[in-house]
């Protein structure tokens, strides 16, 4: 799997581009801000972009879409409770629970993980999560926003996260990675969460 992270935009957004090493298909998670930049590790890496998956629809994940979308192509990928909080994002893939994303040979598992926003998602697989703002290393996503909901951000995190194997790495929306084990043993807001 190749692999980019980029920290984009003025709130250090991790943006990641995501690519299968036979087919050269590849996907973008999350561009929030500096397509120019975007771009350049795109071509930098020789892939072909067919997703952009966004995980929820905060300004600091997507500022970057529609830029990024002119110069690829790309459908976009968006949770169905998430897409009317952005007009625009209805006219992409519509994502709900266990969907597969397809990447290449590379297969990722939308995971509705609500809290942080109604339609905020996960993707698991190839023994990663990118957890977007829900799960951060050491920390989990703000729940004051409309919409957000603290209580519902931890259910989501109990059993959509914390039931992956611990070995899985987990790519944040910020600050930098981890793994769902460490999360489990010393992210202080998930104390005797089982």
């Amino acid at each position: 799997m190749i692999l980019r992270i980029l920290e984009v935009g003025p709130l250090g957004t991790d943006c990641y581009i995501v690519g299968d090493e036979a087919s050269k298909e590849g996907m973008i998670i999350d561009p929030g801000g500096d397509g120019d930049f975007i771009m350049e590790q795109v071509e930098a890496s020789g892939l072909k972009i067919k997703t952009i998956v966004l995980t929820h629809a905060h300004l600091d994940h997507i500022g970057a879409l529609a830029e990024v979308k002119e110069a690829t192509g790309a459908e976009i990928a968006i949770h169905e409770d998430e897409a009317p909080s952005h007009p625009t994002l209805s006219h992409g893939r519509l994502l709900k629970e266990g969907d597969i994303i397809t990447v290449g040979k590379l297969q990722f598992k939308v995971l509705h993980t609500p809290g942080h926003t109604r339609g905020g998602i996960s993707l698991a697989g190839e023994g990663v999560v990118f957890t977007g703002d829900t799960l951060f290393n050491s920390g989990v996503g703000r729940a004051d926003f409309p919409g957000s909901s603290y209580d519902v951000e931890m259910n989501s995190i109990r059993k959509k996260l914390m039931t992956l194997p611990d070995n899985f790495k987990v790519y944040p929306g910020h600050g930098p990675p981890s793994t769902i084990g460490a999360e489990r043993r010393g992210n202080p807001f998930l104390h005797g969460m089982t």
